[in-house]
């Protein structure tokens, strides 16, 4: 078995990165997919009626501080990234409360101090005041810093559409690290001219250029290690072996897999644990943008209604028509879901009308298209949600290897929800891949997570 072979479980951002590191340096590369697609969860979308519009039904921004998949955009000669960042207002009890400018700050000034005050210290913090701080949620530590209860909710709303639930679930230390580490418009700057889609496209390209292969329709079944390879074997009975294999399965569902030997019970009970975020996109085409003033209208707004957060996905792009997406989090997602397609239509189109009561004939969409990430087999939600307690404890556990198989995913970078922590995975497993290659200890030395199990070795 050749020590410079490598099979790739999973052909979104972070396998297509990892391969394509691999496939560059030399390396004899296997990518097998569950989906009849690639590209995960980036997912561009495009209406029948108006083919040359796109929106996205997964992925949706480019920070400003996204280096790799902006040297990536690069590589491939990509168009220049256009601008995403929205103007935003409030849709709160039925009518707009206060519109602002993009990255503009809509709180008090006191809370403005105090929350400046909270970056600076968070640069000085120690590993204990860390840990202290992820044990509250986010909204208990803004609650503390004195925002008053009417910000929190505002809050909430904003910040929901980050972590896909609510402030009052997601971990102190983790929310802030996002906001702190981020630039005033939380990143959310950019998109890819002509769809995120099309950066899977130019790595899958270039992996197979490089001789690599991509397998679709092959959900994994069983991972086996014996001695110096790894065996792959999927449900429909392709079997695939290499030295090494890097694995970029959601924690969700990556207990479906069977490992041989088994993982470590720490590991599999932190793939239990680690939840992800309930979201549902859904992107509503209308044969006029009724919401815009001007040629450089930046649309979007933070309801208390059905629509959640509704921006305009068509933004810089040429056309008649629009496409507006709305993004619902948590329960909501939930509620909406379970929706016919016909109500959940009508739900939106009610807040566009109390969003634009001026607008007329009344906002009526020409097709539409929803996407509840949460009901995806494969990933059981949108991105990772590290609740309060858990960022010092699972992550650091489901980052390590097992054995030859190596992992990566969104889920366990930095800040969660981006594309560009999908791709720094897929890298940062494919130097460790490539490191492992060349040291003997991989053969003589027992591997940590074997010395880890409990004396019972359940796996429930």
């Amino acid at each position: 078995m050749p020590t410079n072979s490598c099979i790739v479980i999973g052909a979104g951002l972070s396998g297509l990165a990892a391969a394509h590191e691999l496939a560059s340096d030399g390396w004899d590369v296997t990518m097998v997919e569950a989906r009849d697609r690639r590209g995960g969860r980036v997912f561009t979308h495009r209406f029948a009626k108006a083919p040359k519009l796109y929106c996205e039904l997964g992925g949706e921004w480019v920070g400003n501080g996204h280096k790799q998949v902006k040297a990536l955009c690069s590589k491939f000669g990509l168009p220049k990234l256009m601008k995403h960042a929205f103007d935003f207002s409030f849709l709160e009890a039925g009518s707009i409360k206060g519109s602002f400018l993009a990255g503009e700050w809509p709180f008090s000034k006191e809370a403005e101090r105090a929350f400046t005050t909270l970056k600076a210290e968070a640069k000085n913090w120690s590993a204990r005041t860390q840990e202290i701080l992820d044990r509250k949620d986010w909204w208990t530590i803004l609650r503390d810093r004195g925002f008053t209860p009417e910000e929190l909710l505002r809050r909430d709303l904003m910040d929901s559409t980050d972590f896909g639930e609510s402030i009052r679930q997601v971990g102190g230390f983790s929310a802030a690290a996002e906001y702190f580490a981020g630039n005033k418009n939380d990143e959310m700057d950019f998109r890819i001219a002509g769809g995120n889609s099309r950066l899977v496209d130019k790595l899958a390209e270039a992996i197979i250029a490089k001789h690599g292969r991509i397998h679709l329709n092959q959900e994994v079944k069983r991972i086996c290690q014996t001695g110096d390879h790894v065996c792959v074997e999927s449900h429909n009975g392709q079997v695939h072996r290499a030295a090494f294999c890097i694995c970029t399965v959601p924690a969700r569902t990556l207990t479906n897999i069977d490992f041989q030997p088994r993982m470590p019970d720490d590991q599999w009970d932190a793939a239990k644990q680690l939840q992800y975020a309930r979201i549902m996109k859904t992107v509503l085409l209308f044969e006029r943008r009724f919401w815009m003033t001007g040629n450089k209208t930046r649309f979007s707004c933070f309801t208390d209604r059905t629509s959640d957060f509704i921006f305009d996905s068509t933004l810089y792009q040429k056309g008649t028509h629009g496409i507006l997406c709305s993004y619902a989090i948590g329960d909501k997602a939930d509620d909406l879901s379970a929706c016919s397609l016909a109500m959940l239509q009508k739900l939106i189109e009610e807040d566009l009308h109390l969003i634009f009561p001026a607008a007329r004939p009344k906002p009526r969409a020409v097709e539409m298209k929803a996407q509840p990430w949460q009901r995806d087999e494969y990933t059981q939600g949108a991105y990772a949600l590290y609740r309060p307690g858990q960022w010092f404890g699972i992550r650091a556990v489901l980052q390590e290897p097992h054995l030859r198989v190596y992992f990566a995913g969104e889920h366990l970078a930095d800040e969660q929800g981006f594309m560009e922590g999908a791709v720094i995975t897929g890298q940062d497993a494919a130097a460790s891949v490539q490191k492992a290659s060349n040291s003997p200890l991989l053969h003589t030395s027992p591997h940590p997570a074997i010395v880890r199990s409990n004396k019972q070795g359940q796996q429930l």
